[in-house]
């Protein structure tokens, strides 16, 4: 966070620390109170557009939160964390191929960004480029391998590409990391299916139908 506070005047740098503690507890209401007062003083600071970017994401008010991650990369285009940001919000809107080029942007300034490899990889998913989706997925999964999304997404690239042997693997994973992913046993028991293995493929949807009954 240094490179954060770094111009900043040491009253917004306070404010800015706290919003930060604040985020971190889960409190978005009490960190955009900060930020609040950091804006008065600091209206033109990227940092503080992605932290209430950040802050109404959490809060489900993603027209705002992308009018703030907007104005976030127009005053400062290399925070790697604003374009990961923008994605999700393309993500959850279906807007896939702002998802990727948003992805791809935030990858371009740091690689080392899971979950920007795992929303490409989603992205490219829904984009019908399957063999590229597995591929950003693996790589997330190699920086994250306890994501259990990244395993159930690879395990659909993987599926829908003919692998399904494989596609099994990655959803055995995603189910070993989150026993109640609804979602992962009924792909699984699709692979099974694909794979004649009509047993396997029952068991898996009749414990997806129980756990959308306890879900209810």
């Amino acid at each position: 966070m240094q490179r954060a506070h770094r111009n900043l005047p040491s009253s917004t740098a306070e404010h800015v620390r706290s919003a930060e503690a604040h985020l971190a507890d889960g409190d978005p209401r009490a960190a955009l109170a900060d930020l609040d007062l950091a804006f008065l003083a600091t209206p033109a600071d990227p940092y503080l557009r992605l932290l209430r970017g950040r802050c109404l994401i959490m809060q489900g008010r993603t027209e705002a939160a992308l009018a703030e991650l907007n104005a976030a990369v127009a005053l400062d285009s290399t925070m790697a964390d604003a374009w990961l940001q923008r994605a999700l919000i393309r993500l959850d809107r279906s807007d896939w191929s702002t998802a990727e080029s948003d992805s791809s942007r935030a990858l371009e300034l740091d690689d080392t960004l899971a979950r920007a490899w795992r929303n490409r990889g989603i992205a490219r998913y829904r984009l019908g480029s399957l063999v590229e989706a597995a591929k950003d997925l693996y790589r997330a999964l190699d920086l994250e391998p306890d994501d259990p999304s990244a395993h159930y997404w690879r395990g659909l690239a993987l599926r829908d590409a003919g692998y399904n042997q494989a596609a099994i693997a990655g959803f055995d994973d995603a189910i070993r990391l989150n026993d109640r992913y609804t979602e992962a046993y009924v792909a699984r028991g699709k692979a099974h299916s694909n794979l004649g293995d009509m047993v396997a493929a029952r068991s898996d949807w009749t414990i997806a139908a129980q756990l959308l009954h306890h879900s209810h």
